[in-house]
């Protein structure tokens, strides 16, 4: 009863500001408890719809190369057979490092294996090397090691003069290959 008569109390002017009031107030909290909530979630729709089309598009990328990553694989796959066993694997780097040793004709002084290495995805055998030469002999032994078919890489060399008058020298090598 007291809201009528307030009501009926109001002049027409007084009555068309509350009702603005009102109607004002109700659309405030319409937005904050019904558009906001759905406005936020139409944007967080729209972000992941950005993002699926992004990582879809990188997907096409690699299905559209699927064929040239494959022909490269089998080019590459005499390099990536994991036959044998780790000492089999050592035993193959020593045999292949004396017969580039002898082709060269550099003189290797000793060999050091040391223990297979599992690094990320691949494992790393390592053997230590030290050998003598003319500068001639062992830069033709690096290059020949280098493009070794078993794809042994020559990680760290220290070199020196056996003698101060001799040609030959002494190398200390690290020799490493990566396998799958």
């Amino acid at each position: 009863m007291d809201h009528k008569m307030m009501l009926e109390k109001l002049s027409g002017k007084e009555r068309t500001g509350l009702f603005i009031a009102v109607v004002f107030v109700f659309l405030v909290i319409l937005d904050r408890a019904i558009l906001a909530p759905i406005n936020d979630r139409i944007g967080q729709i729209n972000r992941e719809i950005k993002i699926g089309e992004k990582q879809l598009a990188t997907g096409l990328r690699n299905v559209s190369q699927k064929e040239l990553v494959a022909g490269e694989r089998k080019k590459y796959a005499q390099y990536l057979k994991n036959t044998g066993s780790d000492e089999e694997k050592t035993a193959a780097m020593l045999s292949e490092i004396e017969n580039l040793a002898k082709k060269t004709g550099v003189s290797l002084v000793d060999m050091k294996p040391r223990p297979a290495q599992n690094v990320d995805f691949y494992i790393q055998y390592s053997i230590d090397v030290e050998a003598e030469g003319t500068m001639d002999a062992l830069e033709s032994f690096l290059y020949q090691l280098n493009a070794s078919t078993q794809l042994l890489r020559a990680q760290k060399l220290r070199l020196n003069l056996k003698n101060k008058d001799a040609s030959i020298v002494k190398a200390s090598v690290q020799i490493t290959k990566i396998s799958i």
